[in-house]
């Protein structure tokens, strides 16, 4: 399984798994995963699942992919690779497939608590780290010591290019099996709330050992985690630590090496590995040790680097977590707020059609309805906004007169406009032709936008509200310009407004409607822009590409040719 996750940009946030053998990332809202950067192409990139790893290719985009900082057409993708398009920055991870879940029938943890510690070997985090090999004191030749930075800086690439914990302690055992001879080895996490020993990976040198399972003494595990230091045992089966464990005798341990994963904050869990004594061994008396105090002083440090990781990883989890329920607390704040205005005022119009009818007071009654019609509206048109804003959706492209659109806009408003008496002007551009959009999306950004405007003049005297319509031919996009005489919008506010939950209108507004309306023409490609002094009117322009009727039909056709080629 692999997924990219946008880190920067528009569309910070989503994240997307890569299905199938093809995968598409453009502005085009038929892509897999839809940047809204105007920067990024319309069809940008794509990346092909061969086998078990990822090529992306460049489709001859404008701006190209910078991977990890260097410009690059096509690749093979690595977890933890930074992709930026235009201006969206993007990781792409994998996440392993392999075991994960319980695995605490396999691994056991022996309880016998017989006999006192003696510790041969031990070895405790230095931070920093200085001279972790000691090559002055001649205790590592050359070559050991460069086999072991090599092991470090494997261990550092693979702790900085996943956030899956899972996934990196997959790579960190076999990173040790590769380097240390072991038998056995597993990596036990510490639950972070009940300090339980979570068994999370394991290995094994034969494969057919598996299913003998591996029990490991729970003292050496205890004494680790609570000293912080790793230690190696030369011969197990005489360590006072290990004395008549279940784990030692019934396995015929030999060596073993126990390191603590010790973070910023404490211990997070810990690695043990151990080597085993066969027939042949026992038979010849052979002694020969594979674990030395340099390896353990190297697994103590790789313990270190992916503990700071895990650590990483968890406090990135909580983060996100805290992020969501705040934005969930700020979502219902704002909702329930508006939701309250909106009962009250169908309370207020209730009660008057209760008492026109007690009063047979058809004015009255009249009245009332109006302000519960009113209110229904607000209601639909809140429901309408929060769906519009929270899902992802592809605009239902069809071919539409964008001077109708507008019109439409405008029939439903001018009842409003006279009763507020406020002026709109309708510029339509004369003999505009069928162009391909979505227009219900574009009806309601343009619903939003017109009706923010008139909000904004509604304490004017003189309040006016113009709707151009134009076709600009120069950049191929067709474009809407909504200018009011109200009082302006500050420069510092300009980008703000159109967050989710911001609103000028206090009790009256949810703060989605701008948020919504640059969503749907983001979705077209486009983009809304802001002119404004901050001081007497603004001027906001609605503008996307101006695709023809031909011209889809003939993307659609080349799309459908590319698809082809590509099962062939």
């Amino acid at each position: 399984m692999a997924f990219v996750y946008v880190i920067q940009g528009f569309d910070q946030g989503v994240r997307k798994d890569i299905a199938g053998n093809v995968f598409t990332i453009g502005r085009d809202s038929t892509n897999h995963l839809q940047l809204h950067d105007s920067e990024v192409s319309r069809f940008h990139a794509e990346i092909h699942a061969i086998g078990d790893q990822f090529e992306i290719r460049d489709l001859k985009s404008s701006n190209g992919i910078f991977r990890n900082g260097e410009l690059q057409e096509r690749f093979t993708l690595n977890t933890g690779d930074h992709l930026q398009f235009g201006r969206t920055h993007l990781i792409f991870t994998t996440r392993s497939q392999g075991k994960h879940a319980d695995l605490s029938s396999e691994i056991q943890l022996d309880m016998n608590e017989k006999g006192a510690s003696r510790i041969l070997e031990s070895a405790r985090p230095r931070i920093p780290m200085q001279d972790p090999f000691e090559i002055e004191s001649g205790l590592l030749d050359y070559e050991d010591a460069i086999r072991h930075l090599q092991v470090m800086y494997q261990t550092t690439m693979a702790v900085s290019q996943t956030l899956d914990i899972d996934q990196l302690l997959e790579r960190l055992i076999d990173l040790i099996f590769s380097w240390v001879e072991a038998d056995r080895g597993c990596i036990i996490l510490l639950d972070g709330q009940t300090e339980r020993m979570i068994p999370k990976v394991s290995r094994y040198k034969n494969v057919a050992a598996e299913g003998d399972g591996m029990i490991i003494s729970k003292r050496i595990l205890e004494y680790v985690i609570e000293h912080q230091e790793g230690v190696l045992t030369s011969d197990a089966r005489e360590d006072e630590r290990w004395e008549a464990a279940g784990s030692i005798v019934g396995k015929r341990i030999k060596e073993a090496i126990c390191v603590p994963l010790t973070g910023r904050y404490g211990v997070v869990g810990v690695i043990y590995v151990d080597t085993s004594l066969n027939d042949s061994d026992r038979i010849v008396g052979n002694e020969e040790q594979h674990f030395s105090h340099q390896q353990l002083k190297l697994m103590v440090a790789i313990a270190h680097q992916a503990a700071l990781a895990i650590e990483d990883t968890r406090y990135y989890s909580s983060m996100l977590q805290a992020e969501r329920l705040a934005a969930m607390g700020q979502t219902v704040t704002a909702i329930s707020h508006h939701i309250k205005n909106i009962i009250q005022g169908v309370n207020g119009g209730s009660y008057l059609v209760e008492e026109g009818l007690k009063s047979k007071d058809f004015s009255t009654l009249f009245k009332g309805w109006d302000i519960v019609q009113r209110n229904q509206k607000r209601i639909s048109e809140l429901v309408l906004d929060m769906l519009t804003f929270s899902k992802e959706r592809r605009p239902e492209v069809t071919s539409a007169n964008l001077n109708r659109v507008a019109e439409d806009v405008l029939d439903i408003l001018r009842p409003r406009a006279q009763l507020e008496r406020t002026e709109l002007v309708f510029q339509p551009v004369p003999g505009i032709h069928q162009y391909m959009f979505d227009p219900n999306g574009i009806h309601r950004a343009l619903l939003n936008i017109v009706s923010n405007a008139m909000d904004a003049v509604t304490d004017q005297p003189d309040g006016r509200v113009s709707i151009l319509v134009d076709h600009d031919l120069t950049s191929r996009s067709l474009l809407v310009v909504v200018t009011d005489n109200g009082p302006g919008i500050p420069e510092q506010m300009q980008e703000q407004i159109f967050h989710a939950f911001t609103s000028g209108k206090g009790g009256q507004g949810t703060g989605l409607g701008l948020a919504v309306s640059r969503k749907i023409i983001r979705e077209h490609d486009g983009d809304i822009t802001i002119n404004s002094d901050g001081i007497c009117g603004s001027s906001f322009k609605l503008q996307w590409p101006s695709v023809s009727p031909t011209e889809r039909a003939e993307q659609l056709r080349d799309s459908s040719v590319s698809d082809q080629n590509r099962i062939i």
